[in-house]
Formats: C-alpha cells, sequence, structure tokens
C-alpha cells in the first residue's frame, strides 16, 4: 500500500501555525526546528486576514492552531479550511492548554501545549499526515470499488 508507507518523507514538511500569541508560538516554532527525523518549513499567520491566502502559497502538509485565539475565530478557521478544495486534505491539530476545554470536529488531533517536546510534535505532525493520506487512499479505494461492494452486500 503505498499511502502506507513507514519510511520517513524525503521532502521537508511544510507545517503553517496559527495564533495571536507570538511567544508560545515562537516556543512551538523552536520546537518545530529541533526534530531531527526530518526538514521541517514552518510559517506562522498571525493576522487573521489574508490567512487562507498564506495558505494556499504556502501549501504546508499539516496546519498547527493554537487555542489562545477565540473559539469563534478557530470555529471560523476550521469550517473555512475543511471546506475549500485546496485546503481540506491538509490535516489540522490543535494545540491546547488544558484537556477540560472542548474540542472541535473539524480538528484531526489536539496536543497540550504543557510539556510539548519536539519528539511529541514530530509524532503527532507525522502521524496526522500518515492518517490523512491512509484516509484519502481508502476514500479513492471505496469509489473505485463501489459497484462491487454494493454487489457483495446485496447477497
Amino acid at each position: 500500500m503505498e499511502a502506507l508507507s513507514q519510511n520517513q518523507p524525503s521532502s521537508p514538511i511544510n507545517v503553517f501555525l496559527i495564533g495571536n500569541n507570538p511567544i508560545e508560538l515562537s516556543s512551538v516554532y523552536t520546537q518545530l526546528k529541533q526534530i531531527k527525523s526530518s526538514v521541517v518549513n514552518a510559517e506562522i499567520g498571525f493576522e487573521l486576514s489574508g490567512l487562507f491566502r498564506k495558505i494556499r502559497k504556502f501549501k504546508p502538509s499539516c496546519i498547527l492552531i493554537d487555542d489562545n485565539v477565540e473559539k469563534i475565530k478557530i470555529k471560523k478557521i476550521l469550517k473555512k479550511l475543511t471546506q475549500n478544495s485546496d485546503t481540506r486534505d491538509i490535516p489540522i491539530t490543535v494545540l491546547k492548554n488544558s484537556n477540560y476545554s472542548e474540542g472541535y470536529s473539524e480538528a484531526q488531533d489536539y496536543l497540550l501545549k504543557e510539556n510539548l517536546t519536539s519528539e511529541k510534535l514530530s509524532r503527532s505532525i507525522l502521524n496526522s499526515i500518515r492518517f490523512k493520506k491512509m484516509h484519502l487512499y481508502m476514500i479513492k479505494k471505496y469509489r473505485k470499488n463501489k459497484s462491487r461492494l454494493l454487489d457483495l452486500v446485496k447477497f
């Protein structure tokens, strides 16, 4: 299965950070740069205006959203990212301050900022990318073999 390869990606991983707290995002940025298993290119978006243009131009492999952004704005961002054909296949991870606040259904993964290490960040990003690729692979195969599957179900 081509989509489920366990090898480390040879191409750089592009990560787009969204948030409103430069201190916390710089900490996450530093953790990204300490990842040794692969090359990580990161870009940070503080301003929500022009954010989607930047994301489409940067073509990230993964998007990290800081939960310090207002909940309404996070929901708007997630809705727009999941509905846009250019960005809907990008895995989204929310960086959370606590485990007690609510989650977002559009986000694929959550990471607690407390005790965040480059290893945890790397593992989460790579797992998110693999999961998204597997999900897209399954959708593609399902659509291709849908009629055969329906024939099996009829009996």
